[in-house]
């Protein structure tokens, strides 16, 4: 089944492999695009978000998805926009010596997260996505080669759309 791996390196790859897939939801909470990229992900990483309104969202190659998080961002603002992943079951099943990864991430999404007043706001909406990574062994570290996140069911779990935002008092 995993061919020449031993139960104890199925082991190791399995918490290496948990590891790298909790580090995307780290750095990307912290909004450290350019380390997730190069922390997470093969170069030539097939990637694919089906999770967001509109046309699926595909990169080929962690650069062009680097490029596109690090586009979106503007300079740390005290209040301002910021997302939470909180990651949910996940199971790794093997394929010869390829691992592969499903799980679930509940992502809670602020346009800005402080009042005008300097209150702390609700989230503006919140989603649950499917996560299927593919891994490989790169250089001694295990690397998300191929990525799809689609919805678990339906778009948005709770809250608004993203761009409707909620009213809030200030």
């Amino acid at each position: 089944m995993m061919g020449s791996l031993s139960t104890l390196e199925i082991l190791e790859a399995e918490r290496e492999i948990r590891q790298t897939y909790f580090r995307f939801f780290q750095l990307a909470d912290r909004g450290d695009y350019a380390r997730l990229g190069v922390e997470c992900f093969a170069a030539d990483a097939d990637i694919e978000y089906t999770i967001m309104p509109g046309p699926p969202q595909r990169f080929a190659g962690r650069d062009a998805f680097t490029s596109f998080m690090l586009a979106g961002t503007g300079p740390a603002v005290e209040g301002g926009p910021a997302v939470a992943h909180v990651a949910g079951m996940s199971s790794i099943s093997w394929d010869g010596e390829l691992p592969h990864l499903s799980g679930y991430a509940t992502v809670w999404h602020w346009a800005a997260t402080r009042t005008p007043g300097g209150f702390h706001r609700p989230a503006d909406w919140t989603t649950i996505g499917r996560v299927e990574d593919d891994y490989a062994l790169i250089d001694g570290r295990w690397l998300i080669t191929r990525r799809r996140v689609s919805p678990a069911a339906g778009l948005v779990a709770t809250g608004t759309a993203p761009g409707f935002g909620r009213p809030t008092p200030s």
